[in-house]
């Protein structure tokens, strides 16, 4: 018989979302291969979330983000730059 009539109804649920969670981690993945994507969540991040005056994190927030935008930044290909 073929495995699909075989394989019982969790055992495909589980396969497909398996394969589901893989695709959406290898498009975030190459999303967030490219530094100004990344830079770009930081800012959006910081923007929602780093300038709360109730929220006591908010300065670490602020410190992650500047330092993920110092880090990514560094990565930036600027050899086509136009000054």
């Amino acid at each position: 018989m073929h495995p699909y009539y075989t394989t019982n109804f969790a055992d495909r649920e589980m396969f497909a979302h398996n394969a589901k969670v893989r695709k959406q981690k290898e498009e975030l993945n190459r999303i967030l291969s490219q530094p100004e994507e990344r830079i770009k969540y930081a800012f959006v991040f910081l923007d929602d979330h780093g300038f709360n005056p109730e929220d006591d994190y908010s300065e670490e927030v602020r410190v992650k983000c500047y330092n993920g935008i110092a880090k990514y930044s560094e990565q930036l290909d600027t050899s086509e730059s136009h000054y």
